[in-house]
């Protein structure tokens, strides 16, 4: 359940507090609107709006506080005797001040540094460019998202501050000795409204999911290794260096379905200029696309939605009014990468128009079916900079993150209407999810950054980003040693985004072959990805479809006392647990498994409930578990270059017992799986002492080759009928 309010005082002296918009509704079918007049304020200090999913909630009049309680103790309330700047008591700007309780715990908040738990921590909530960042303490990154998930001894609640302002927030850093401990929030303008949410974390978390609106379904063949640097793009002969990078793939027999085209192909001299190709590097742009197409690879390119003065089209754009404005109407000139430049002005249809003309005809006309938008983070604090609709630009950072987001989109949907776009999206806030998946930014080269990155990753899981990943190896800093490569590959085997993106210091370029010496391990480690890909496909309709995490913390879906929130465990989907080791020479850990399942380590089956050692050379693929009642679809075929899939639904049985497991299979590429065409299978699994029988229905208009088998170590009999 969620709420909005919106607090007004009108010239009539009434406070009005609407709650739940017209969108929330139609999630939620029930909407409440309560007018609270000055007579009510005068005459009822205690009121009880209303209760609502067991949770009573009550106003204070006197002073305008809200209280959540849940079985008769207080989950939550605004802090007395003064919550909301209702009069600018505390200055300029909206805040909100609540309750805080000693050794709650607090998740979310979008890509933000450090463990877990962000309790006693304060942020700054807007999106920056941080190229090389410390993941333990770094503070802005690339999102912005004022969204968390707080757990305390009576409940859990979660609260989304509905703005596109920068803000702050403490979460109990501050003390005030005139006040029960409190946290608050803190943002520019003059209105307030912010969502509450009620019930378990992972409900919570849905609920705010479904209040932003769907996760984009990515194409299939994003899932596999798609690679990427800057050294290919920066070289002068980047073409051959492109084609060599194929010749690589065949001599190692590598899978790769996309290749992250850094921004070196649009350069002019040094600097670099979007939409611009440059014909030395590349003679031929359509062809390049074309044979890496042959060999099976989408070419992903680099866009930033900044021109540099120097930019041949810059003075159009600008005689055009199409960049953001300083207050006397002249383009707002920023510090950018290589240069001063400008942004250009998306709530301006003429400028958002011209993006998707660019899209199309600059690269989706080539052969091109992705955008990878980059620098997209509108650093502009500058108070007097304009949009084309009258707001200040510094207001509405994120929002001009998703107009860029949208233009692409648009494009590339107007383009290929039968296809799902695939956009990449390094900055945004929770609403670019609809459109677009994104990374964890430009990453230090370390082995605290990879532990860091972990946590981050699963506080953007936490905060509805669902489709993410790192560049694995890291991206700043020295080329990674090869045990630290691998542990990054063993990690990004479990995520979304399985990528290898770099700028080294000495201009060298991490890739899967930088240490010929491993390759074996590096090989071993690949096949493992491609052959879970079935299985992180159907975690991914069950993320757009029903809010479920790809990638989550044990304790999203176990109440165990012994789960360690900042240990090096943590779940795909929810019939996988993974597990990694992020300390250099460390080859040992414990991992816990979870007392609700039994859980099998290979093909042995292991009680849970308990703690045990595990060993994961940095050498060996990555290490899992797997969820007693459950079934995983794997690709089981020969791994290497450009080879198909043979898929295999392998049954992971109860001792004893009934469940059910509904896997997705469709083409991976259209939105036909929407009109049903598209195999759903609800398989129900009976387990007794002596046999294993599994019922299989096919509620989609489609059929899928696969082959349905039990483990191997269970030796009861195995029986399969179709509905």
């Amino acid at each position: 359940m969620k709420f909005r309010h919106t607090f007004i005082k009108s010239t009539d002296g009434i406070y009005r507090c609407d709650k739940i918009n017209a969108a929330v509704k139609a999630v939620t079918n029930r909407c409440i609107n309560v007018i609270i007049t000055q007579n009510e304020i005068e005459n009822n200090s205690d009121l009880k709006l209303c209760d609502i999913d067991g949770i009573d909630i009550k106003i204070d009049t006197e002073n305008f506080l809200l209280s959540y309680y849940k079985d008769g103790k207080r989950l939550f309330s605004d802090r007395g005797p003064l919550a909301y700047n209702l009069e600018g008591e505390f200055g300029q700007g909206v805040f909100h001040y609540i309750t805080r309780e000693k050794g709650e715990k607090i998740y979310g908040l979008g890509d933000k540094s450090g463990y877990l738990n962000k309790s006693g921590k304060s942020f700054t909530i807007e999106t920056t460019d941080t190229m090389g960042y410390d993941a333990e303490n770094s503070d802005p990154l690339y999102k912005h998202v004022p969204f968390y998930i707080c757990e305390n001894s009576v409940g859990c609640y979660g609260i989304y501050y509905d703005t596109t302002r920068t803000s702050y927030i403490d979460l109990g850093r501050e003390h005030n000795n005139y006040y029960e401990h409190y946290k608050y929030f803190k943002s520019g303008g003059n209105e307030l409204n912010y969502y509450v949410f009620f019930g378990t974390k992972l409900e919570i978390l849905q609920e705010f999911g479904r209040l932003i609106g769907k996760c984009a379904m990515p194409p299939k063949w994003s899932f596999d290794y798609c690679a990427s640097t800057m050294a290919y793009t920066d070289a002068p002969d980047s073409y051959n260096q492109m084609l060599g990078f194929i010749e690589k793939l065949k001599e190692y027999d590598l899978s790769c379905r996309g290749f992250y085209l850094s921004s070196g192909y649009t350069s002019i001299g040094n600097q670099r200029c979007v939409f611009n190709w440059n014909y030395d590097k590349f003679p031929n742009p359509e062809e390049f696309i074309r044979v890496f197409k042959e060999n099976g690879i989408e070419i992903i390119p680099n866009i930033k939605p900044s021109f540099l003065v120097t930019h041949p089209m810059y003075n159009k754009l600008a005689e055009n009014g199409l960049f953001i404005k300083n207050s006397d109407g002249t383009p707002f000139v920023t510090q950018l990468w290589d240069n001063l430049g400008s942004y250009l002005d998306f709530t301006n249809p003429k400028a958002f128009d011209f993006w998707k003309k660019q899209v199309k005809e600059k690269l989706l006309d080539l052969g091109i079916e992705s955008t990878w938008n980059d620098n997209n983070e509108f650093d502009i604090k500058d108070e007097d900079t304009v949009c084309y609709d009258g707001r200040r630009a510094c207001d509405i950072r994120s929002e001009l993150t998703y107009l860029m987001d949208k233009a692409s989109y648009e494009a590339q949907i107007e383009l290929r209407a039968s296809l799902r776009p695939f956009l990449s999206t390094r900055s945004g806030g929770a609403i670019t999810r609809t459109l677009a998946q994104t990374w964890r930014g430009d990453n230090f080269t370390s082995f605290k950054d990879l532990k860091f990155c972990h946590f981050i990753g699963l506080t953007m899981s936490l905060s509805g980003f669902y489709f993410y990943g790192h560049d694995l190896g890291g991206f700043s800093g020295e080329m990674p040693s090869r045990e630290l490569l691998l542990r990054w590959l063993q990690h990004g085997v479990f995520e979304p985004r399985f990528t290898i993106h770099s700028w080294n210091d000495d201009g060298s370029a991490t890739m899967p072959w930088s240490y010929s010496d491993i390759m074996p391990s590096v090989r071993a480690i690949f096949s493992q990805r491609k052959q879970l890909i079935p299985y992180l496909y159907n975690c991914a309709y069950n993320a757009v479809e029903n809010e479920i995490p790809i990638n989550a913390p044990l304790f999203l879906y176990y109440s165990d006392k012994e789960i360690d929130e900042n240990g090096n465990s943590f779940m795909l989907g929810q019939d996988i647990l993974a597990v990694c080791i992020f300390d250099e020479g460390e080859n040992e850990t414990k991992v816990y498994l979870p007392s609700a399942s039994d859980w099998y380590s290979g093909e042995e089956l292991l009680d849970g409930g308990q703690s045990i050692s595990v060993t994961i050379p940095a050498f060996s693929p990555a290490k899992y578990f797997v969820r007693a009642g459950s079934i995983i679809p794997t690709d089981e075929a020969e791994y290497g270059f450009n080879k198909n899939e043979e898929l295999v639904l392998t049954v992971y049985p109860l001792k004893e017992g009934t469940f059910k497991s509904e896997l997705f299979f469709d083409d991976g590429l259209t939105y036909e799986y929407k009109n049903n065409n598209c195999t759903k299978l609800e398989i129900t699994v009976n387990c007794y002492s002596d046999r294993v029988e599994a019922i299989v229905n096919n509620t989609g208009n489609c059929e899928t080759d696969y082959k349905l088998r039990l483990i191997g170590s269970d030796k009861r009999q195995f029986i399969i009928k179709q509905v």
